[in-house]
């Protein structure tokens, strides 16, 4: 598959023709009998799929087996894998796209809490550039809010026993491959309610083999992925992660396909009315509410056979400033409640601050993507209250636990004499700021001079 970065920002898409190569389209045809369309090229020669209408975007295609010369160096999907996991841990999660428009095989599906360990589970791999081994993940990372390993383990063997149908080339042609995802995993016989003891898995070696060679990828915001609450709209983030800063953030889906990407029980919801309803509404309004893009499914783009309704886009647009800094304080507000404002019945919910709710339930710390979020809220909260040209100077750098069992926010600055003024001038300033848009979860700030690199002395004569 040919080397094709993720984003417009890395200039891995042309800026006047759609990618190509890479990409397919899944359609009517594709599922029904375990066939499959491929819209660029196999094997050095033109695939032999009907090409889609021009309005369709596609999904990443695969290579189930690969030739030995992709054997011989990652992907670019590993190899982001393993950067991102050693500045970011777990706060950042790499999928390949391949793994991302995948679905349970035989009309199963896996859990919510099963699709987000297995998210762990894969970029864990990926940190060691998919290694085939015995991996081990700290159970704190996937333990959430929940006491015991019960539902862990209970996971664990929900992802050991499912297989995903994945669609792509084949030794030149078109094929539907199922794939078992773990070799292996490990069940101890006491399930210690501790967090000292580890998750033991393996993958098999084909699923090993999607990451691996995978030139398109997912990245999605561990503290976002966590907050999902159903499965519809878990997978519907992954694919908007995935496609919104590409040049073609649309992807148009026959309802058979949009059904199996969105885990959609086999034999639910047959009239479209009520797949859109009890489905794909709620899922878009949830991602809406937690993602850093916004997908709208428009009815004009809605293909229609007489009355039925057979293919639907899902456009996948980026929020501008104002509505990612809102993104981010939904985030960073209680769960309680949530539902009613995703829906429009505003519940008032008291402040509560960190020194009542507890550390434990402040919840990951915010990721880069976040703090740049929260910064474009505080600078719209302080217009007007502190100099324009101070704030142009301020740079937000990371949020971060204090001694008191509060956060704070880390601004930075060239040079020492704006800190001082920042801090002796405005520091309440921005403190209350702080506090009020995120409800007391972050009620301080500390302004710090970036370190300066002296140039070496010239040795004496």
């Amino acid at each position: 598959m040919a080397g094709t970065g993720r984003r417009k920002a890395r200039g891995a898409v042309g800026s006047d023709a759609p990618p190509s190569g890479d990409l397919a389209v899944l359609g009517p045809q594709d599922l029904v009998g375990g066939g499959a369309i491929i819209d660029g090229t196999v094997d050095g020669g033109p695939a032999s799929a009907v090409a889609p209408p021009p309005t369709s975007l596609p999904v990443p295609s695969l290579a189930v087996l690969p030739s030995e010369e992709a054997l011989t160096s990652a992907g670019l999907t590993a190899r982001v894998a393993s950067a991102t996991f050693e500045r970011d841990g777990y706060k950042h999660l790499i999928k390949a796209a391949e793994a991302v428009y995948s679905y349970p095989a035989n009309g199963a599906r896996l859990s919510l809490p099963a699709q987000k360990m297995l998210n762990f589970m894969i970029h864990l791999a990926g940190s060691q550039n998919f290694a085939n081994k015995l991996y081990r993940l700290p159970k704190r990372v996937v333990r959430g809010n929940h006491k015991g390993n019960e539902r862990i383990f209970d996971a664990l063997k929900e992802i050991f026993d499912s297989s995903l149908v994945v669609i792509g080339p084949f030794r030149g042609r078109r094929s539907r491959a199922e794939l078992r995802i773990l070799s292996s995993y490990v069940r101890p016989e006491e399930e210690e309610d501790s967090d000292a003891a580890d998750i033991h898995f393996q993958f098999t070696d084909a699923f090993l083999e999607i990451q691996r060679s995978s030139q398109l990828w997912a990245k999605l915001s561990g503290p976002a992925m966590v907050k999902v609450t159903s499965t519809y709209a878990l997978k519907l983030y992954e694919i908007g992660m995935q496609r919104y800063q590409m040049d073609f953030p649309s992807l148009e889906l026959d309802i058979d396909t949009l059904r199996k990407l969105l885990n959609v029980p086999e034999g639910a919801y047959k009239d479209f009315g009520i797949l859109r309803t009890r489905t794909i509404d709620r899922a878009i309004a949830e991602v809406n509410q937690l993602a850093p893009f916004r997908v709208t499914m428009p009815d004009d783009k809605m293909k229609r056979k007489g009355r039925k309704v057979e293919a639907v886009t899902l456009d996948f647009l980026a929020k501008d400033e104002e509505e990612a800094a809102e993104t981010y304080l939904e985030r960073e507000r209680h769960s309680a409640g949530r539902r009613a404002r995703r829906i429009g019945s505003v519940d008032q919910v008291a402040p509560v601050g960190p020194v009542e709710t507890g550390l434990a339930d402040l919840g990951p710390l915010p990721d880069a993507d976040d703090v740049s979020a929260l910064w474009a809220a505080v600078l719209h909260a302080l217009k007007g209250k502190v100099p324009a040209p101070l704030l142009s100077e301020l740079t937000p750098d990371r949020v971060e636990d204090t001694p008191q069992g509060g956060r704070r926010l880390v601004l930075t600055v060239r040079k020492a004499a704006v800190a001082d003024t920042a801090r002796m001038n405005h520091w309440p300033t921005f403190k209350s700021a702080l506090s009020s848009l995120t409800s007391g979860l972050i009620e301080d700030v500390t302004f710090e001079a970036a370190v300066r690199r002296t140039a070496k002395a010239a040795p004496k004569a």
